[in-house]
Parts: C-alpha cells; sequence; structure tokens
C-alpha cells in the first residue's frame, strides 16, 4: 500500500491528556498512586489548606523576634515550596484543560476535513473513470 492509499484509509482520532496518562503511567499502583496525588496536591482546595496551614504557623510562632534567617527560612521553605507549588500545579491542570479543548476542537475541525478530502477524491476518481 502506497502512502497515497495508506492516507486515503487514515482515521482521525482524538487523543486527550487522560489519554496519554494512562499510556505513559501504566495502570499499574505507581502510575494510579502519581495521577491521584497530583490530582490532589494541584488542586486549589490543597492551596488553600496550605495559606491556612503557613497562617497557623505564623500566628503559633513569634514574628517579631525573627532574625533574617529565619525570615529567609520561613519565606523559602513556607511561601515558596507549600504556597507556590501547589499554585503552579492547580495552574498547570488548568492549562492543560484548556490544551484538551483546542485538541478537540482542532480534531472536529480535521475530521471535517478529512470528510471533504475523501469526498473530493472519490469525485476525482469518478471523473477519472469517465474520463
Amino acid at each position: 500500500m502506497n502512502e497515497f492509499e495508506r492516507a486515503l484509509r487514515h482515521a482521525p482520532q482524538l487523543i486527550r491528556s487522560h489519554h496519554i496518562h494512562r499510556e505513559h503511567h501504566g495502570a499499574g499502583l505507581n502510575g494510579w498512586l502519581a495521577i491521584r496525588a497530583t490530582a490532589v496536591l494541584s488542586s486549589m482546595w490543597f492551596f488553600w489548606f496550605c495559606v491556612a496551614l503557613d497562617g497557623v504557623e505564623l500566628a503559633l510562632g513569634n514574628p517579631g523576634s525573627w532574625s533574617i534567617v529565619v525570615w529567609v527560612t520561613y519565606v523559602s521553605q513556607t511561601v515558596i515550596q507549600l504556597l507556590a507549588l501547589p499554585l503552579l500545579g492547580a495552574g498547570q491542570r488548568l492549562i492543560s484543560a484548556a490544551q484538551d479543548a483546542r485538541a478537540e476542537a482542532d480534531h472536529e475541525t480535521l475530521t471535517a476535513l478529512h470528510v471533504i478530502n475523501q469526498h473530493q477524491v472519490e469525485i476525482l476518481e469518478e471523473l477519472r473513470k469517465r474520463g
């Protein structure tokens, strides 16, 4: 079968991020755990939980007596690690959902073009036969 015949038989398919996750992470325990942990740790609920935890830590400490080293440690360990990372993960999940939506729209467009092209090939075949 040549390249043109292969192209005529091509059936467009929609591949979304959850298909890729399943393919790359497998269906085993490690894959399941990685996907679930990412879903929980990359949620806005987890971010707000971390904000509350940060507030409790700040309230229980005595920030007035902290040295510059303690402040730098607090900011790097609490603000950057505890707050920024879940927020970035939640943003990545939103970006992934937007990419899935674009992929679905592109898939519909390409499928329509594929059908149109197949119809054009059928017309050309008929014209060639009459020829």
